[in-house]
C-alpha cells in the first residue's frame, strides 16, 4: 500500500514537472510552424507565380513597344511626304495666286500625296497644314476654332520651329479644331523648311485624341496593369489610366526607375506589390512605363481572403489554447515577477506562497529564503552607512588647517602688541566660536542661523588676518532661518571668494543670498572678482582633490556630501566669466527639525 502511495506521489510529481508542460508547449509549437510553412511555401509560389506573370507581361509590353515605333514611323512618312510634296510647298507660300482650277488640281495632288504616306490604320488622322502666308490644309471637314496667331504661339508649334528636323510630341487639353477643342490631346508637330536655305515655310499638327490612341497599347491593359507615356519634362501625355493623363510622374514607383534605369524590376509601394517595366522611346522622346499590381493578379489566382481566414480561425485556436494553458502554468511565476518588482522599490515584505509546480515551488521556497536574508542584509548595511557617514562627516569637521590655526593665533598676538584690547577679545571669541562649532559640535545638521553665524566669526578672522578689502554682505529671507542644512558646507565657497576671486589686495564685495522657493532651500554666493572659464568652473564641482585654506574639505567634497544626502538633483553648481565674476548655486530641500531625518531616510530607501 506504502509503495502504491509513492508511485502515486511520483507520477502525480511527473505530471506537474515544469519540463511536462514545457514538451505540450513544444507540440503546440510544432503545429504553429506547420502553420508558418504552409504560410511559406503559399509565399514561395506567390514569387513564382509573381515572377512569371511579370515575364509574360513583359512580352506583351515589348509589343507595345514595337506598336509605338511603328506608330512614329508611319506619322514620319506623313511628314516627310508632306514636306517632299511640290503640291504642299505650292499651296503653302504661293496658293494666294492661284485661280480656281488651279487650286483644285493642287489640292487634289495634295490629297492624292498625302492617301500614298498613310499606313491603313491612319485613314482618320487629323491633320493641319499651316504656312506661314496664313494658307491652311485640313485632312477632316471640321472647322478651326484657333487662331493662326495663337497656333503659331503654341508649345508644339514653337518645339517644331526649335528643331524642325524631328517630330515633337506635346500634351495639350485641347487642339485647334472643334471636335477635340475640350479633350487630352497629343498633338504631333513637325516644321516645314527649305533644306538648301533651312527657311520654314509651315508647320504639321497631327492632333491624336487618347481614344485614338488607346488601339496601340489597348491589349496590354487589365484591370491590374496600367500603361503611361512620360515626356522629357516628366508629364504623363497618355495613359490607360485617364485621371494621370496630364499630371506630373511622381510616383514612387517612377522615381527608382529613373534611379535605377532596369527595364523591369519588382519593389513595393504603399504596401502593394508592383511589377514595373520601361522603354525608352527615343524617336517619340518619350519613355514607356507599364505598371503591374502583383497583389490584384494574384488575388484574381487565389482566393486570397479565404486562405488568410482559415489561417487565422486555426491560428487563433491554437492560440488561445496556448495561452490558457501557458497562463496556469506561468501564474506563480508572473506573481513571482510582480513580487520581486516590488522589491525594487524597498518592500520587502513581498513573499510568496509555495504553491505550483514542483519547479515553481522550490523556487518560491528559496526565493523566501532569498528575502529573509536580504531583509537582514540590509539592514546592517543601512546601520554600517549611517556610522560609517557620520564618522565621514566627523572626519571633515576635524580637518582645519593646523597653518590657519598659527596664522589666526598669530595675529592675534600682533593685535596685543598693538593693545587692541576690544578687537583682540572680539577676535579671540570669534575663534573660539569657530572652533566649537567645527570641532565640538557633533552635530551633522545646524540651523542657518548657525550658519550664518560661523561664517561671520571666519570673515571676522580673515579681515583681521588680510584687511578689509573684501566685504561680505547676506541677505537672508526670514522664512528660512530655522531651516537645517548640513555643516560647513557653505565656507568653502566663500573661502574661494575671499583667496580666488580677489587676488593681490584686490577689493571687492561677496553677497550670500539665502531663500526658501517651492519646498527647496537656494543659496547664491555672488562676487565681483576675476572670474574664470566656465570650463574651469564645472570642473571644480566634478573633479576631486582641490584643497581649501581652512577646511581641506573642497567644492567636489561638497557636492559629494549633498548627493550622499539627498540625491543627485541636488547640490552645486558654479556659472563665471573672466572679469566678471563667479556665482555658486546650491540647491538642497528646505527641510526643519524633525524633517530632516525622514527626508535623509526616504533617499535611502
Amino acid at each position: 500500500m506504502e509503495t502504491k502511495c509513492i508511485r502515486e506521489d511520483k507520477k502525480k510529481e511527473w505530471w506537474n514537472s515544469f519540463s511536462v508542460r514545457i514538451l505540450g508547449m513544444v507540440l503546440l509549437g510544432i503545429l504553429l510552424i506547420a502553420i508558418v510553412v504552409s504560410c511559406m511555401v503559399l509565399g514561395m509560389s506567390k514569387n513564382v507565380f509573381t515572377d512569371t506573370y511579370g515575364r509574360s507581361q513583359e512580352k506583351v509590353f515589348l509589343q507595345v513597344e514595337e506598336e509605338w515605333n511603328s506608330f512614329h514611323e508611319n506619322l514620319q512618312n506623313i511628314t516627310d511626304a508632306i514636306d517632299s510634296s511640290w503640291a504642299f510647298r505650292l499651296y503653302l507660300t504661293e496658293g494666294d495666286q492661284f485661280d480656281n482650277v488651279r487650286t483644285f488640281q493642287n489640292i487634289y495632288q495634295m490629297e492624292k500625296d498625302l492617301e500614298q504616306s498613310k499606313a491603313s490604320d491612319l485613314e482618320r488622322l487629323n491633320i493641319l497644314v499651316m504656312g506661314i502666308g496664313g494658307k491652311h490644309y485640313l485632312s477632316r471637314t471640321e472647322t478651326i476654332t484657333a487662331t493662326d496667331q495663337e497656333i503659331w504661339n503654341s508649345r508644339p508649334v514653337l518645339l517644331a520651329i526649335r528643331e524642325p528636323e524631328v517630330l515633337h510630341y506635346t500634351y495639350s487639353h485641347g487642339a485647334y479644331t472643334a471636335t477635340g477643342r475640350d479633350t487630352d490631346v497629343i498633338i504631333v508637330s513637325r516644321a516645314l523648311y527649305y533644306h538648301e536655305s533651312k527657311e520654314i515655310y509651315g508647320v504639321v499638327l497631327i492632333t491624336l485624341t487618347m481614344d485614338e490612341l488607346k488601339r496601340y497599347y489597348d491589349y496590354f491593359i487589365t484591370d491590374n496593369t496600367t500603361m503611361y507615356l512620360v515626356d522629357e519634362e516628366n508629364r504623363i501625355i497618355c495613359s490607360s489610366d485617364v485621371s494621370a493623363v496630364g499630371t506630373m510622374a511622381d510616383s514612387a514607383w517612377y522615381r527608382k526607375a529613373e534611379e535605377n534605369g532596369q527595364d523591369l524590376f519588382r519593389m513595393r509601394e504603399n504596401g502593394v506589390s508592383l511589377t514595373v517595366m520601361q522603354k525608352d522611346l527615343q524617336y517619340l522622346g518619350c519613355r514607356l512605363y507599364g505598371v503591374t499590381d502583383n497583389d490584384m493578379a494574384l488575388g484574381r489566382l487565389y482566393n486570397m481572403p479565404l486562405l488568410i481566414l482559415l489561417c487565422a480561425a486555426v491560428g487563433a485556436v491554437i492560440l488561445l489554447l496556448c495561452l490558457a494553458y501557458t497562463r496556469q502554468t506561468l501564474r506563480p511565476l508572473s506573481e513571482l515577477v510582480q513580487r520581486m518588482g516590488q522589491i525594487r522599490k524597498g518592500d520587502f515584505e513581498q513573499y510568496m506562497p509555495v504553491e505550483g509546480t514542483t519547479e515553481v515551488q522550490e523556487l518560491a521556497a528559496t526565493y523566501n529564503y532569498m528575502l529573509d536574508d536580504l531583509q537582514s542584509y540590509i539592514n546592517e548595511l543601512m546601520e554600517t552607512q549611517k556610522a560609517r557617514r557620520k564618522s565621514e562627516i566627523k572626519a571633515l569637521q576635524m580637518q582645519i588647517n593646523p597653518h590657519y590655526i598659527y596664522n589666526t593665533l598669530a595675529s592675534i598676538k600682533w593685535l596685543v602688541y598693538q593693545n587692541d584690547r576690544d578687537r583682540t577679545v572680539q577676535t579671540i571669541d570669534a575663534f573660539i566660536s569657530l572652533l566649537r562649532n567645527t570641532i565640538s559640535n557633533t552635530d551633522e545638521f545646524i540651523t542657518i542661523d548657525q550658519e550664518v553665524q560661523n561664517l561671520e566669526n571666519y570673515i571676522l578672522i580673515n579681515h583681521t588676518r588680510y584687511g578689509d578689502a573684501v566685504q561680505v554682505e547676506f541677505y537672508v529671507s526670514q522664512s528660512c532661518r530655522d531651516c537645517l542644512l548640513p555643516k560647513m558646507i557653505l565656507q568653502p565657497f566663500v573661502e574661494n571668494a575671499f583667496f580666488h576671486a580677489f587676488p593681490s589686495g584686490r577689493c571687492g564685495t561677496i553677497e550670500i543670498y539665502m531663500k526658501e522657493k517651492a519646498g527647496e532651500l537656494e543659496i547664491h554666493i555672488v562676487d565681483d572678482g576675476v572670474g574664470m572659464e566656465q570650463n574651469r568652473a564645472e570642473e571644480a564641482v566634478k573633479q576631486a582633490g582641490s584643497k581649501e585654506h581652512f577646511s581641506g574639505i573642497g567644492i567636489h567634497n561638497v557636492q559629494e556630501r549633498l548627493e550622499l544626502l539627498y540625491g543627485k538633483q541636488y547640490g552645486v553648481s558654479v556659472n563665471s566669466m573672466p572679469q566678471e565674476g563667479t556665482e555658486v548655486i546650491i540647491r538642497l530641500p528646505a527641510n526643519r527639525s524633525g524633517e530632516e531625518e525622514r527626508s535623509r531616510e526616504e533617499h535611502e530607501k
